[in-house]
């Protein structure tokens, strides 16, 4: 995940970079990364829809189409419009590059590459933490009362990304809210443990769908706590980190102290990110809604050198989840 214009907040007035950024094309050769525009010959393709098709690409390669494509710095698919201006030395690309092209290699070897580049990354060991508190019987879309829930669009959107995970990443399960235990006095539960996902997968699978909401949102307890949890299991040849989904905001029944909580929680989390002797378990938090504490969320991110994802709208949920991951 990123932004491409360079923009962290919103109003935020972009600045120019002290190294300016430059392409480099490898003498050996490069591949272009192209958007073919292609009508398909099948059977269920209607003339109408053949038609339409053949319509489109007509207008997208006018050759007043295709400068609008280039000022947006992709080259022209249209031979008969010259590159200029964005794609020019003066920001750092040179028109005439790349001069050597390499073939695309078979879609079997591509399969092969992606499954090679699984094997060889650096292994994750991931807490997955997720909000079970009330407010996650929700409506997913409020104006709609036959959508799912918000916990049904998370619980399936976590079960989707656990594809995502080698059969050698280890992943746990923790749920949070109030009222939990034997006695209803805990506020968070381990469901599994942190184990490869060789024999972990099918059982994360069962035991995400089988959640139910239930009462309040200790945050910040649950986000120091599984936080410790991780540093006192550090493992220095994986990927350490904390996945953390919630729909709102702290709430563990006493406000009072609920700066006081989070100041002492952000400077715990930043003297054990950063020194000597550290322990890097970054938290990546999801802001699941649009009543989620997203600037809190942040804040605790970015104490451990992660980031915050934003999902306030729940319909998105699944490409966020995609996007959490994709850091492992």
């Amino acid at each position: 995940a990123g932004n491409p214009d360079g923009v962290l907040e919103p109003g935020e007035t972009p600045r120019a970079p002290d190294v300016p950024l430059v392409a480099i094309y490898p003498k050996e050769g490069t591949l272009y990364s192209d958007n073919p525009l292609y009508v398909l010959d099948a059977e269920w393709v209607s003339d109408a829809e053949r038609q339409g098709a053949e319509a489109f690409i007509e207008v997208v390669q006018r050759p007043e189409n295709q400068e609008k494509v280039l000022e947006f710095g992709f080259r022209p698919g249209n031979p008969d419009v010259a590159i200029g201006a964005p794609i020019s030395p003066d920001n750092g690309v040179d028109p005439d590059q790349p001069a050597a092209l390499l073939q695309v290699p078979e879609p079997e070897v591509m399969v092969s590459i992606l499954d090679g580049w699984r094997e060889q990354r650096k292994g994750a060991r991931v807490l997955l933490v997720l909000d079970v508190s009330g407010s996650m019987q929700e409506f997913a879309d409020p104006s709609d009362p036959n959508s799912e829930t918000k916990l049904e669009l998370a619980k399936q959107a976590a079960i989707d990304a656990l594809d995502e995970f080698t059969s050698s990443d280890e992943v746990g399960l923790r749920i949070f809210t109030n009222g939990l235990g034997e006695n209803l006095d805990q506020d968070w539960q381990d469901i599994l443990e942190v184990q490869p996902m060789s024999t972990n997968r099918e059982r994360l699978r069962n035991e995400i769908r089988a959640q139910l909401p239930l009462n309040g949102t200790p945050l910040y307890d649950v986000t120091q706590a599984s936080f410790d949890d991780m540093v006192g299991a550090y493992d220095p040849a994986l990927i350490n980190a904390v996945v953390l989904l919630t729909d709102g905001v702290n709430d563990d029944g006493d406000t009072s102290d609920d700066r006081q909580q989070l100041t002492s929680l952000l400077a715990e989390l930043e003297a054990a990110t950063d020194g000597e002797n550290a322990t890097p378990v970054r938290i990546f938090p999801i802001a699941y809604g649009a009543a989620a504490d997203l600037d809190t969320l942040t804040a605790i991110a970015e104490a451990t050198n992660a980031a915050a994802y934003d999902a306030s709208d729940p319909a998105t949920i699944d490409k966020v989840f995609t996007a959490v991951i994709s850091n492992f």
